[in-house]
């Protein structure tokens, strides 16, 4: 199209010309590409917004009247003894998940504090507190580990940041992971007391992460249980059963505790399953936390199966097909951390706002300079979009290889929510017609066949974004704020 175009990703800037062959910013075969550091331009337009649901109070009158039987004084007294724990008319004002979730929790919770008493036990015995009364030293190791967990925990905070909104199940999973390995290493002082501030520091560290990662998704998760506007109500009977939890699990650690040896194998032994089951009650609990923000993983799941190949063998959507929330959560994948889509059969994966400097690293086969090449087209055509596209805030570029190829997503510093949902919409019907049998081997007889169906897709998703975005809505998807990349990682495309 004879024009040069600046691409500025983060503080690295990228030049791509026209019709050149050379990778932005590369000078050689075997050197890495430059980038000139910029000063920092990029305004993060992304930032989270949670809404707090003002309290709902509401009142449950007793209908009951006349004689009663034995058992419904016993329903009335367990009523009166749940009423503390479970949120006002919980039965219409939350949502069926949210009573396996606490029940789970609970689990997860009491056996937590009752490994901690263990775990607490063994650190006191590695301090010599059972042979006499507890020295000045052991004090001021016990003040300095504390010191050294809280840094920690800021340090995590400042490095995790969106990810507990985008990604609240998976954080709470590994704040329980954290909060165990944290009581393993507490078990393990007694048999190296010498090391008692290195190992309670980072247990201690281990602990703050833990706190602040169930105290931070503590709004999201709750807040996907309300059915009404009862969030300040079921915060509270949240933390009423946590308490709860705690002082059962503490006594129950108090009595294994004072019923065993106090030797650290002993300990262990009591500690080893109270842990490996609180780990299960927190994991089995998640599975019943719905998550109506979208997230690369849910965002993939909720679109696969409604973007497809009819048997005519064109691209069609069917808002039918569309999965809702609660069909995501039943299938989500929250133990580890999902950055891309990954391939699935004939269909390519797709790499979400990659950085522009390391393009071609890890592609399989090929000679360096064919790869160097081939990734200088596909930046070129990505940030060279044809005339009907140039009003866009996403760019897709495609990486031709012996299946379907990789494709490559990246966003606009002016995109906004739509955008980036019409971006990412575009990339999955892409992927699923590439995967139709749309193959071509060669990289410059089959430019042109994938630059028409790029075209191709994009007419289609224009045509039926609407309609998506209207079934996205009705099936209670939360497209308010988008979780899909980075405000690092947006780029700014200017023409030069």
């Amino acid at each position: 199209m004879g024009r040069t175009i600046v691409v500025r990703q983060g503080q690295l800037e990228s030049t791509v010309a026209s019709g050149s062959n050379a990778l932005p910013g590369a000078r050689g075969r075997d050197q890495e590409p430059l980038s000139a550091p910029l000063a920092p331009h990029m305004s993060h337009k992304f930032k989270i917004s949670l809404s707090v649901i003002p309290e709902h109070k509401s009142k449950v009158k007793d209908s009951t009247s006349g004689q009663t039987s034995l058992a419904d004084r016993v329903r009335q007294s367990y009523a009166s003894l749940m009423k503390p724990f479970l949120p006002a008319d919980y039965k219409n004002t939350v949502t069926p998940e949210y009573i396996h979730y606490t029940k789970w929790q609970f689990v997860h919770n009491t056996l937590g504090s009752a490994s901690g008493v263990l775990a607490t036990q063994a650190m006191l015995y590695a301090m010599g507190l059972g042979a006499g009364a507890l020295p000045l030293s052991a004090a001021i190791n016990w003040v300095l580990k504390d010191g050294f967990g809280q840094l920690g925990g800021v340090i995590y905070a400042t490095m995790v940041g969106q990810k507990f909104d985008s990604d609240p199940k998976h954080q709470r999973f590994w704040s329980a992971v954290w909060l165990q390995s944290a009581t393993w290493l507490e078990m393990l002082t007694p048999l190296a007391p010498h090391l008692f501030l290195l190992i309670g520091s980072v247990a201690n560290i281990g602990k703050n992460i833990s706190w602040l990662a169930m105290s931070a998704t503590k709004a999201s998760i709750n807040k996907t249980f309300c059915r009404k506007e009862n969030l300040g109500d079921l915060t509270a009977k949240s933390g009423s059963q946590a308490t709860a939890a705690g002082l059962l699990g503490t006594a129950v650690g108090v009595l294994i505790g004072a019923t065993m040896d106090v030797s650290v194998y002993t300990l262990i032994v009591g500690f080893v399953p109270l842990s490996l089951i609180s780990l299960w009650g927190n994991y089995k609990s998640l599975l019943y936390a719905i998550t109506p923000t979208l997230n690369v993983e849910r965002a993939r799941l909720m679109i696969e199966d409604a973007v497809r190949l009819n048997d005519n063998g064109h691209i069609c959507f069917e808002s039918a097909r569309l999965r809702t929330p609660r069909q995501v959560s039943e299938v989500e994948t929250f133990m580890r951390e999902v950055r891309n889509i990954q391939p699935n059969g004939q269909r390519p994966g797709i790499t979400i706002s990659p950085m522009l400097s390391h393009l071609g690293r890890g592609l399989p086969g090929g000679n360096h300079a064919k790869i160097q090449a081939d990734v200088a087209r596909m930046v070129n055509d990505a940030f060279n979009p044809p005339s009907t596209r140039q009003d866009e805030k996403y760019f897709i570029g495609h990486m031709p290889s012996s299946n379907s190829g990789i494709l490559y997503l990246w966003f606009g510093t002016h995109a906004t929510n739509s955008d980036i949902l019409k971006g990412l919409y575009h990339a999955m019907v892409y992927r699923e017609m590439l995967a139709g049998g749309h193959k071509t081997h060669s990289a410059t007889q089959g430019q042109v066949a994938f630059a028409e169906l790029c075209e191709q897709s994009y007419e289609f998703s224009q045509r039926t974004f609407a309609e998506f975005c209207q079934a996205v809505t009705q099936s209670g998807w939360d497209t308010g704020t988008m979780y899909l990349s980075k405000s690092s990682r947006l780029v700014d495309v200017r023409s030069q």
